[in-house]
């Protein structure tokens, strides 16, 4: 397999997972555990948060904003982090759940 196939194939299968675990993630958390392969994908809410970060500080550093576009743009990342952070909890919670069972079984 060439190189690039390989990497368009990763990535359609990334993305696949990604969209699954948001809008299915009790299923698809079920398939990543019987597929440990997939179990980076689990932590693309953490990397996604993490990008956040590096980007807010880059923007804060290379733009000055006032009055009220500040107050907007930190509320559209306050409520990013408070969205990805719970949905980062969700999915370790059925992960650790499914691990669990298994586990247990």
């Amino acid at each position: 397999m060439k190189k690039s196939t390989f990497l368009i194939f990763a990535t359609y299968i990334w993305i696949k997972t990604l969209l699954g675990l948001t809008f299915r993630p009790l299923a698809t958390v079920r398939q990543v555990t019987r597929r440990p392969i997939l179990l980076p994908v689990v932590f693309s809410p953490f990397i996604g948060l993490s990008i956040l970060f590096v980007l807010g500080r880059i923007g804060a550093y290379l733009i000055d904003v006032y009055e009220l576009k500040r107050e907007l743009i930190s509320l559209f990342l306050g409520t990013a982090l408070i969205s990805i952070a719970l949905w980062q909890a969700l999915l370790l919670y059925l992960l650790a759940s499914f691990i669990f069972a298994f586990w247990r079984r």
